[in-house]
């Protein structure tokens, strides 16, 4: 991990959408966010703590990920990530002010990874919201986390571990996943590359970390009212130890809930391990994930 800037935690993610008011619903009546204003070409923010927002839905023709943006611990981290990206030949960009602003950042840059051409995007301060949420359903920890479908698993997770910042927690034998820290952010995973078979890279879900099973329980029923269907779970992931519920979102975006993920020291971490990928281990309480739909899964927007 040859980077000199530490990461606090995965900011918040940008997805294209084809209907944002099909969206929008959803974040808010099923997934349980707040709604937190308009963007910049008719983008909308929802939030589940304190922070500007979370998640931002660009209203587009075609369902994409966008990018993930990420929050370093302080102003000299933003500075030192600039410098080494730069050094290394990824021409970060900084973000214009009245862009960032709009953002609720004060500044920030975005790259391009090569693997996947995805874009991240990276600050060190976003807009604190003192006003409490006013969207009761879930109450959520404050951790996120996001995946990718790659041909190449290995070769991803070699490049953000050597380049990025990212330690491996655990990984799927024969790389068909791996689950990344983003150090030293304590969580389990940030970033999971993940080897299924695909024609090309896609987007696989999002993650937000709840407080309580009651989260989890209520999720389930209240997804029946909605007519929303359920991508994997209710079940136990043997990597992260977290409870899990991915349900579909209407432009094919999974979207999870998740309780009780595995916690690392900063220092003295135990060793990856390498996990079985037989079908019987993949969750502890033998959820299997729905494959029906898995052609839908939406694209990503690379750079």
């Amino acid at each position: 991990m040859a980077v000199d800037f530490r990461y606090r935690r995965l900011g918040y993610l940008t997805l294209n959408v084809t209907d944002i008011g099909k969206s929008s619903a959803f974040a808010t009546d099923v997934f349980g966010m707040d709604a937190a204003g308009e963007g910049e070409g008719g983008a909308r923010f929802f939030r589940t703590g304190p922070n500007h927002h979370d998640i931002m839905l660009v209203p587009a023709e075609k369902a994409a990920f966008a990018r993930s943006s990420w929050e370093l611990e302080s102003e000299d981290d933003l500075d030192q990530a600039l410098a080494h990206y730069q050094r290394i030949g990824l021409a970060p960009q900084l973000v214009p002010h009245d862009e960032a602003a709009s953002l609720g950042l004060e500044r920030a840059f975005r790259i391009v990874e090569p693997k996947l051409n995805t874009i991240w995007e990276y600050y060190a301060r976003m807009s604190y919201t003192s006003v409490p949420r006013k969207n009761t359903l879930t109450k959520f920890q404050g951790g996120k986390h996001y995946g990718l479908i790659t041909p190449d698993c290995k070769a991803v997770t070699d490049y953000m571990v050597e380049n990025m910042g990212f330690l491996v927690s655990d990984y799927l034998e024969g790389w068909g996943a791996a689950l990344l820290r983003a150090f030293p952010n304590p969580n389990h995973h940030s970033f999971a590359p993940l080897g299924f078979p695909a024609p090309k890279p896609m987007f696989h879900h999002l993650a937000f970390m709840v407080e309580e099973i009651d989260d989890i329980g209520k999720l389930f029923n209240r997804i029946k009212r909605f007519d929303v269907q359920i991508q994997f779970g209710i079940g136990r992931h043997p990597t992260s130890g977290s409870i899990h519920l991915y349900i579909y979102d209407p432009d094919y975006f999974v979207w999870e809930y998740t309780l009780g993920m595995e916690q690392f020291p900063e220092t003295g971490a135990r060793e990856p391990r390498r996990m079985s990928s037989a079908p019987e281990n993949l969750d502890l309480w033998d959820a299997r994930p729905d494959t029906q739909h898995a052609a839908k899964f939406p694209g990503l927007v690379t750079g």
